[in-house]
């Protein structure tokens, strides 16, 4: 296989400031990924479109929805302070959520909380217990504070996703939009079983658009070699899988994961919070250089930098960190060949 690549995450404005864009190419970014979760279809296609202008030989990645929780948007970034009360509903309509009511992507949320329940927003950046469900609505009180956002991701623990559907309305709608506009990849997120790639790759049909499954919750831990035959390429995100599983996990099933799909001939992408001091910081921790180290010693053929670029202060000098350091550990004598 070829050497570990470099794919950033960045959002509509990035992508207009092409002497941005140029700086991260000439840095040694390879790849860019969308996540659609912020993006209309029409938006989609315009950054595809700026993206190509810029330079048609970039990859272009675009992550769905899946069957997961997600919040509405907010018009103004929320904090929740330790022992604050929320209020949750469920709202298909897409209504943006308030610091008085936070909205959740699904229908009959209600249905599937209980008392003692514990949520995580964000990758588990603000945590809560459900106290009461009262009809419709869910009370939870904040157990680790932080500041919510838009669009921030759910987690239940316990919380059984059978019920929701594999590709929603709007991930249909994104799919279609990516492929018109000529993306590479769809990683496909919360995937619990290969019926789940299937309805993707029925979507992407004979576009040639590969399709990734996101492994993130525990039924893909569970069924990983059928995820990975159905797939042409797996993406571990380390975010949300660390609220499914004790994070304590993540390395060995990151390093089993890669290793089935090297045995497999199939892709991996590795993503999230490689560098993530570096949203603030111009320089990254040792033991952030020692993951990116990792990754490319376990045979990863990308590293993804997410809220790193997408909301970091320092977007160029991340890719070119992180370039420096896959050059110097490929070649040790160490890398998995």
């Amino acid at each position: 296989m070829s050497g570990t690549r470099v794919m950033a995450t960045l959002t509509a404005p990035m992508i207009a400031d092409q002497e941005l864009i140029g700086r991260m190419r000439r840095a040694g970014m390879d790849g860019v990924r969308i996540n659609s979760a912020h993006v209309t279809p029409s938006q989609l296609k315009e950054m595809t479109a700026a993206l190509r202008a810029i330079d048609p030989e970039i990859v272009i990645l675009m992550d769905t929805k899946g069957p997961e929780m997600r919040t509405t948007a907010l018009p103004v970034p929320v904090v929740f302070a330790e022992g604050d009360l929320m209020t949750i509903v469920s709202d298909t309509a897409d209504r943006p959520s308030s610091a008085g009511c936070i909205r959740i992507n699904v229908p009959d949320l209600h249905l599937h909380l209980s008392p003692g329940q514990r949520l995580q927003f964000d990758d588990g950046a603000i945590m809560a217990e459900v106290t009461a469900v009262d009809g419709e609505t869910v009370k939870a009180r904040v157990t680790c504070g932080g500041t919510l956002g838009s669009r921030k991701t759910m987690n239940a623990d316990g919380f059984d996703s059978r019920y929701l559907p594999a590709v929603s309305l709007r991930d249909e709608m994104n799919i279609r939009a990516g492929i018109e506009a000529g993306i590479d990849i769809i990683a496909h997120s919360f995937v619990r079983s290969a019926d789940d790639v299937a309805a993707v790759k029925a979507l992407a049909g004979d576009s040639g658009v590969k399709v990734y499954a996101k492994i993130e919750c525990t039924p893909a831990i569970e069924r990983m070699d059928e995820i990975i035959n159905a797939a042409d390429g797996i993406l571990v995100a380390r975010g949300d899988l660390g609220t499914a599983v004790d994070p304590c996990r993540i390395p060995v099933i990151q390093a089993d994961a890669i290793m089935r799909c090297r045995r497999a001939g199939r892709r991996t992408i590795l993503a999230t919070q490689i560098m993530q001091s570096m949203i603030d910081s111009p320089r990254p921790t040792r033991a952030e250089i020692s993951d990116i180290a990792l990754g490319v010693f376990e045979g990863a053929d990308w590293l993804l930098l997410c809220g790193e670029t997408a909301q970091g202060h320092y977007p160029a000098e991340c890719v070119e960190i992180m370039r420096r350091t896959i050059m110097e550990t490929e070649k040790s004598k160490w890398k998995i060949d």
